[in-house]
């Protein structure tokens, strides 16, 4: 009797996000980088790395490390996954690896300054994180928190139970801009922003009510400018972003923070 070939690991991220996330390591694992997959899950991303490298002829436990606060779940056997302690304190020593990646992950977490300052931590001065999360500023987003409260793939939470491990998805939604500022708080000198696919879903409604936000957006700047042209300069980035036709259409922002060298 033939023993049944192993189940498939699952994506938790949408295969764009994976994809568009993979595009932007891959250069750092070409020039020999260690990297550590945070909140691994079951290791769908890890195993996505790791078979690159298996492919250049290198093993995928000399460059990469996985973590996740249920590493029971995690089922690519090219890597150990670490288990993260209650506390959130990633378990691994300061200055350690050169990028962190952590995709659809932030969402679930009640402490996002501390995951954060966390990335900060265990990256080498110059290392990168790369950060994904569901794009509560698309404009299907806007518009469905202008009628009911809540973004895109947030809803109203079980009160009287709590699911640690899926809570059915996401317990605490954060927009580009603010973790552009908490990255910026952990100490992180430089703080860009990707995109995954952009939604067909969008184009009509951006179509419909683009025109609302575009003002809306330039008069709020041109009034924060005029008041507190202090703040204003130093967000200038990302509040350029917050409008941009990649921000109203896609469906996960991905925030490349740089640390300095």
């Amino acid at each position: 009797m033939t023993a049944s070939p192993p189940p498939e690991i699952r994506p938790i991220s949408h295969w764009s996000t994976n994809d568009k996330v993979f595009s932007l390591i891959q250069p750092f694992l070409e020039r020999g980088a260690r990297v550590v997959d945070v909140g691994a899950g079951e290791g769908f991303f890890s195993k996505k790395m790791g078979d690159y490298l298996a492919a250049t002829g290198r093993r995928a436990a000399e460059s990469l490390a996985a973590c996740d606060l249920f590493p029971e779940f995690f089922r690519y056997n090219g890597v150990v996954c670490d288990r993260v302690p209650l506390d959130g304190r990633l378990p691994y020593d300061d200055n350690t690896f050169d990028v962190a990646c952590s995709l659809e992950v932030v969402e679930h977490l009640e402490d996002q300054f501390l995951f954060s300052r966390e990335l900060f931590r265990v990256l080498k001065p110059g290392g990168i994180a790369i950060i994904s999360t569901p794009n509560v500023l698309n404009i299907n987003s806007r518009l469905r928190t202008l009628h009911s409260g809540f973004a895109v793939l947030f809803d109203p939470l079980p009160l009287s139970s709590n699911d640690p491990v899926h809570t059915s998805g996401h317990i605490h939604p954060v927009s580009f801009y603010y973790l552009a500022y908490m990255l910026s708080r952990a100490g992180f000198a430089r703080v860009s922003v990707e995109y995954d696919r952009l939604k067909n879903s969008s184009r009509g409604l951006l179509f419909l009510a683009g025109w609302y936000v575009a003002l809306g957006h330039w008069f709020f700047n041109r009034r924060l400018r005029k008041r507190n042209p202090g703040v204003e300069a130093e967000n200038r980035s990302v509040l350029q972003a917050l409008a941009s036709y990649r921000m109203l259409l896609s469906r996960s922002v991905i925030a490349v923070a740089q640390k300095a060298v």
